[in-house]
């Protein structure tokens, strides 16, 4: 529920709120010492909430007040960094919630425009994940989506084919899943073309389907994908010496 709201775009303050309620309620059933003198940790508050939690604090861009109580009982789980709880679930073999925060840090990393980080998740994903294969899991949707926009964006900066051909790779799963729902995957197979031909430098193409990707996630609300969209169409404008049309386009996507 948690990933499937925070990918669907829900209110991050809203989410945050419903994250803590959930994760107090598991604190008060784990963390504690049984009668051995054992601690027994929730693996759902440990792998699948703290991640989340740390994900939406950093979008929203919250800091800890010092004597300020947290809503989150980080005392009831041996790993409080995603960096570590990523690693935590390589060792345990824990691959389901190691696929979700591994999407969870790509995608902050690109909202962010931290690209080098968001390079190095993906690369991670791809090493513990099949991705040659056209059957279609729920988080795989946004793993493969920053995996287009990732690569096209360093295939762009370092001009190594390694690069363009996993982005190739990935706008082509993207179009076999089209098939399924022209609703849900249609404005990120858009704006996945539009990184594309940027890359190719046919650069009409791409200014067509950064416009029509924003449509399409605007019509859908899909909310954070409208605004990745309208930044990198900015970007792409502001590179093309548009000036004026590239702000329009980095304001709408402060407004998302």
């Amino acid at each position: 529920y948690v990933g499937r709201s925070f990918f669907s775009g829900k209110n991050i303050r809203v989410l945050i709120g419903e994250v803590e309620a959930l994760a107090r309620q598991q604190g008060n059933h784990f963390g504690n010492a049984t009668s051995s003198g054992k601690l027994v940790y929730s693996p759902l508050l440990q792998f699948y909430l703290t991640p989340a939690y740390n994900t939406l604090r950093d979008l929203q861009g919250t800091t800890d007040t010092p004597g300020k109580e947290v809503s989150f009982p980080v005392e009831k789980v041996m790993f409080s960094k995603n960096d570590d709880i990523i690693d935590a679930a390589i060792l345990a073999k824990q691959h389901g919630p190691l696929h979700l925060v591994l999407a969870y840090q790509a995608a902050k990393s690109v909202m962010l425009r931290d690209m080098d980080n968001a390079l190095k998740y993906t690369n991670l994903y791809m090493e513990h994940f099949e991705t040659n294969v056209s059957n279609m899991k729920y988080g795989s949707i946004w793993s493969i989506f920053y995996e287009a926009l990732i690569t096209f964006h360093f295939m762009r900066q370092t001009g190594e084919e390694y690069y363009k051909v996993r982005g190739e790779n990935a706008l082509l799963r993207m179009k076999k899943w089209l098939r399924y729902s022209d609703w849900n995957f249609k404005n990120k197979l858009l704006l996945i073309e539009a990184e594309c031909y940027n890359t190719r430098k046919e650069f009409d193409k791409a200014a067509k389907c950064y416009e029509a990707s924003i449509k399409s996630a605007q019509e859908h609300k899909f909310n954070p994908e409208e605004a990745i969209a309208n930044e990198l169409a900015g970007i792409f404008f502001f590179e093309r010496e548009s000036y004026q049309k590239s702000r329009i386009f980095f304001l709408q996507s402060i407004q998302c």
